[in-house]
């Protein structure tokens, strides 16, 4: 499968609407990294998909980057923030109403993609997974300033907000391989922790690395009262996060340098590699359902990527 992130076949279809909204569609387009679409790639290539089944992953990818691509454009507009992969996100660059129909337009491709596909239970599944991201984003809210979030309620943010696209990325590709019911299940496993694990990566990341690093502002979460993975394994610690508990018991909500300074210790950061390791090992104990080969092997690697990624931002804050 190609690396071609944009297909100009469905962009015509589009053709009819306002040049702007085609342009605010395509504003993050082929920025980020496509870790989906390498899923969908290293599955199917795993479950030995062999070049007639290349089109149909090709369009799988298309629409679980789509709803992805989607899904940020709108997020970025109910958070209000600024800048997305480097640039001006799509409500800054145009305006509120453009972003709300890109992000409309973007995640109808998917749907139509999906549904040229010519299998119900891909276009089930998509509706599952946009079910979640929008239960997801009402979650988030409900949790900011939240001084009570605990580690299950913040899982379960990451599970509706990040997994499901990886979810459909993975199971798709094995459903269209023709793969048996147990190698399918498994692959959606392998999404659901691939997911959660990207995304406790990437909330690690918020702390150790600079904003340039990240395309986005470092320290976001936090300021936009979200707990995530690093202040939750502050707060954890039964001395360290002894003091930043009776703040938030007096309603005071932490703030990023009651984290940072605890952050660093041994026992913080121990609890923090501790659960990216449980996720890491759900995505092995997911990928034994799959074929050895270098396709797996690839995908063995993706996970180890991430987990160096997130040992570089621990580096970074004691540095």
């Amino acid at each position: 499968m190609n690396a071609r992130r944009y297909r100009p076949e469905v962009a015509e279809a589009d053709a009819g609407g306002p040049d702007r909204l085609r342009s605010a569609a395509a504003h993050l387009e082929g920025e980020g990294k496509a870790v989906r679409r390498q899923c969908v790639r290293l599955v199917g290539e795993a479950l030995g998909a062999g070049a007639s089944l290349e089109p149909s992953l090709e369009t799988l990818a298309d629409a679980v980057e789509w709803v992805h691509l989607g899904s940020l454009i709108h997020d970025d507009l109910l958070d209000d923030a600024a800048t997305r992969r480097g640039k001006p996100s799509v409500h800054v660059r145009w305006d509120h109403k453009v972003a709300v129909l890109a992000g409309d337009l973007v995640i109808s491709r998917a749907a139509r993609a999906m549904a040229g596909l010519g299998l119900p239970i891909l276009t089930v599944r998509l509706a599952e997974v946009l079910g979640d991201l929008c239960e997801g984003e009402l979650v988030q809210d409900d949790q900011r300033w939240d001084a009570g979030v605990d580690r299950d309620a913040y899982l379960e943010r990451i599970r509706l907000k990040t997994s499901g696209p990886f979810e459909l990325a993975c199971e798709g590709a094995a459903i269209l391989s023709g793969a048996p019911t147990e190698i399918t299940a498994a692959c959606r496993r392998l999404g659901f922790h691939l997911g959660r694990l990207f995304q406790m990566v990437d909330d690690v990341l918020d702390y150790g690395v600079t904003s340039e690093a990240l395309a986005k502002p470092a320290g976001r979460d936090l300021a936009d009262g979200l707990l995530t993975l690093p202040a939750l394994a502050v707060i954890e610690d039964e001395v360290l996060g002894a003091s930043l508990r009776r703040k938030m018991e007096e309603g005071r909500f932490p703030e990023m340098a009651d984290v940072v300074s605890a952050l660093v210790h041994p026992r913080v950061v121990a609890r923090v590699e501790a659960a990216l390791a449980v996720e890491a090992e759900g995505v092995h104990q997911a990928l034994h359902g799959l074929p050895d080969g270098a396709a797996r092997d690839a995908l063995v690697r993706l996970v180890s990527d991430l987990g160096q990624r997130a040992e570089r931002a621990c580096r970074a804050l004691a540095a």
